[in-house]
């Protein structure tokens, strides 16, 4: 079995200050992250031997690697999808927000998606595969409310360890910036890969 691994952030823990400070991404990525991948590997070790007739113990584990798993795969997606500077959206990602009501729209439901979650969770730009659209929604936690068949092309996570040190409790102020530094080049790049993948695939 392929042990999952932490990824190197692509800019420096300084890049995104002042909005994001360093400290704040060194716990983030360092401890937070870390916690989450190493929490998949014992439980997706654990599933791989756990004796199918303990019922409550596969449940348990089943629930520990859906969770970290999940934790793993969004903050994956939400380190490549943040740029140090602001990026204009360009190309099919650019068609694809203009399709939705134009980026102002796009950004103002993203932003309600974000101060919408309670409690824990992102705020998520996917790619509805059956609408072939992109759509706006909320993920709780780390993979609940999250639409089947869909592919997320940006997040922006809204637990309250991504911003507290620097925000404390005003997660609006966290959202504008993080919204304001989504990396829309990277973003494009991912909605390619999974337009490709449709297009080969019918």
């Amino acid at each position: 079995m392929t042990q999952l691994v932490l990824p190197e952030l692509p800019y420096a823990y300084d890049a995104l200050e002042p909005w994001c400070d360093s400290e704040t991404l060194h716990l983030h990525h360092d401890k937070h992250h870390r916690a989450y991948v190493d929490k998949a590997n014992a439980a997706l070790e654990e599933l791989r031997i756990v004796d199918p007739s303990d019922a409550a113990r596969y449940a348990g584990l089943e629930a520990a690697r859906e969770f970290n798993l999940g934790g793993h795969v969004l903050h994956s997606l939400f380190w490549e999808n943040l740029s140090p500077e602001p990026v204009r959206p360009a190309g099919a990602v650019a068609e694809h927000l203009d399709a939705a009501g134009g980026v102002d729209r796009v950004r103002s439901l993203l932003t309600a998606a974000c101060m919408g979650v309670q409690g824990s969770g992102w705020g998520v730009l996917a790619f509805d595969t059956a609408s072939r659209s992109l759509q706006v929604g909320m993920v709780h936690d780390h993979h609940a409310q999250h639409v089947p068949g869909s592919d997320l092309v940006a997040v922006v996570d809204v637990w309250e360890h991504a911003y507290y040190l620097s925000h404390r409790n005003d997660r609006a102020a966290w959202v504008s910036a993080a919204i304001d530094h989504l990396d829309w080049a990277a973003i494009d790049g991912r909605l390619d890969a999974v337009t490709a993948s449709l297009a080969a695939s019918s």
